[in-house]
């Protein structure tokens, strides 16, 4: 009897090293970013649930293995300000092999005081805050650029809709204000060696240019002049194919 309680016992150690050994093997991967990285407009726009940048991710193989574990960390209207406030929580808590980091389009936000959301210098010092939280912790940031916004002409439910042109006419434009943020993403990629996703640089070429008609024909931007179509998740997620981050 006792021999077989000893072989029992040995039995169950063993299917617990297994267990154990599984959850070490698996590969976690987030998606930390703003309402882009969520995909908060699909509902509103009718698109497809699979056709979101993070789920197109997840369906690739060797992704799509059972042992890699996607995590959509985006939060519609968040700043790199606000998104430090669950830094932890949604994303080293994970502790991930690879973390995709998109922020931008809400830290530009000019609001009627005349002075962004998140200055420069201060969206600088965030973005490098999470590259080596998440290195020190053992994973690998991938940056990417926010989108090529569609300014509109205030009347039209485009950007200037809802965010004045007026406050802009000190930047050139909310557009190249935008991408003055995706500059510094661009900078510290360089600087860290670090992969860069440029969105971006993508849409626009894309698109043939930067115009608010060339980037609307491409069908890249939705309605909102912010916000990602599938075709622009798409593209996004080619890139992602093409930096072969998910291979390593």
């Amino acid at each position: 009897m006792k021999k077989y309680l000893s072989l029992a016992a040995f039995l169950l150690f063993f299917l617990l090293l297994i267990s154990c050994g599984n959850r070490s093997d698996r590969y976690t991967i987030v998606a930390f970013g703003d309402s882009n990285t969520r995909g908060a407009n699909w509902t509103i726009r009718n698109y497809q649930d699979t056709d979101k940048w993070v789920n197109l991710v997840k369906s690739t193989l060797p992704v799509n293995d059972g042992q890699t574990f996607i995590h959509n960390a985006g939060v519609g209207g968040e700043t790199t300000e606000d998104a430090r406030k669950r830094f932890k929580r949604d994303v080293l808590n994970t502790k991930p092999d690879l973390v995709f980091i998109m922020f931008g389009t809400n830290d530009a936000v000019i609001l009627p005081n005349g002075q962004p959301k998140v200055t420069h210098s201060r969206f600088r010092e965030n973005l490098l805050y999470y590259v080596n939280e998440i290195k020190k912790n053992g994973g690998k940031p991938v940056l990417m650029t926010c989108l090529p916004i569609v300014e509109g002409n205030g009347h039209d439910k485009l950007y200037y809709t809802r965010y004045p042109k007026k406050l802009y006419s000190h930047t050139d434009g909310a557009r190249n204000w935008h991408n003055s943020y995706n500059d510094i993403t661009r900078e510290i990629a360089f600087k860290n060696d670090i992969t860069l996703i440029d969105n971006w640089t993508t849409m626009v070429q894309a698109a043939g240019g930067d115009s608010d008609e060339l980037l609307l024909k491409a069908g890249i931007i939705d309605p909102s002049g912010n916000h990602m179509t599938p075709h622009g998740a798409k593209l996004i997620y080619e890139s992602i194919l093409k930096s072969k981050v998910l291979n390593q």
